[in-house]
Parts: C-alpha cells; structure tokens; sequence
C-alpha cells in the first residue's frame, strides 16, 4: 500500500494503516539508530522515540508534506543527538570492539560489512560520515539525504564525493583488504 495512503488512514485513526506504516519503517529507523548510539538498548529506545515522535506529530497536524521516510530519518537523528548529550558518551574506540566477531551463520557477512564500514568511517569528520553512513548504510537516495540533512543535493553530492576520495586515499595508505 502506497505510504501517503497509509498516512491519511492513520492520521483518520485507522491503527491497522499505522501498524503497517511502523512495520514498513522500523527496521531501516533501528539501523540507523544503532549507528548513532552506543549499544543496542540505546537503539532500541532512539527508535521507539521516533515513532513515537512521529505519531505525535500525525495526530497534531492537520495534513503531511513531503516525504516520510526522510522525516523519520530526520526525527531519529535528533534523537540521537539528544540522547547522546544527555549520556555524556565517550566515542567508542575501534580497540574496544572485539577484533573478529563471533561466527554466525545467518548475516554474518552482513555484520563483516557493516564492521568495516564502521572502521573505515571512523577516521572521517562526523560530518561525512554521516554522508556515507546514510548513503551507504542505510542506502538512501542523495535526494533523501539533501532533506535529512538539511543541504543542498549539490552540496551533498560534493561532500560524499570527498569523503569517498578521502577514504580511497585511507585505503591505500593502510593497504586495506
């Protein structure tokens, strides 16, 4: 069902279209969660957070512009930001992650990915990685990120495409493999 369709019905009160909406999007918004907190509880409760945000605002406002998902996305990233100031957090630091993961059959590539990507990220300014991380992680369209962010398509083309040139010249200084 297409997502402004969904929209309408739940903010008519139809909670079966708001289940659905939440199914649809809660994976990608805990995803992403999980790359903005320190564990997984934090993850958990930034995403439940921000649908709670989300239904909240559904129910005050008379109408919904734009799209969805990157007012999620938007929601979920402040969030995160609140709850990390509010945890006075320490950056965890690659040595304190364990250095193999433990062998699970079913996403374990999935999981050898997204642990190098972390590595990789980690030398950039937040700023970018956050980029990557959006378009890479979590595979947003440069569109969806433009309005995530708050940037300029141009400007964010432009800062991914440094970024991007930044971590090829890491990769090839570190010999990466």
């Amino acid at each position: 069902m297409q997502t402004e369709l969904l929209l309408r019905k739940a903010q008519s009160g139809d909670t079966g279209a708001l289940d659905t909406l939440i199914t649809a999007y809660y994976p990608q918004i805990l995803n992403y969660c999980r790359w903005h907190t320190a564990d997984e509880q934090q993850a958990q409760d930034a995403a439940q957070e921000t649908f709670l945000k989300a239904v909240r605002w559904l129910d005050s406002c008379g109408g919904f512009q734009g799209a969805f998902r990157p007012f999620l996305y938007k929601i979920a990233k402040n969030i995160c930001i609140d709850l990390n100031r509010t945890m006075e957090r320490t950056e965890v630091s690659l040595e304190s992650l364990p250095g193999e993961p433990a062998y699970q059959e079913s996403g374990f590539a999935a999981a050898e990915e997204k642990a190098n990507l972390r590595a990789l990220t980690a030398q950039l300014e937040p700023e970018q990685r956050e980029l990557v991380l959006l378009r890479f992680a979590q595979q947003l369209k440069l569109r969806e990120i433009a309005e995530i962010t708050g940037l300029p398509l141009r400007t964010v083309q432009s800062r991914l495409r440094a970024a991007l040139k930044t971590l090829k010249m890491q990769l090839e200084k570190e010999d990466w493999r």
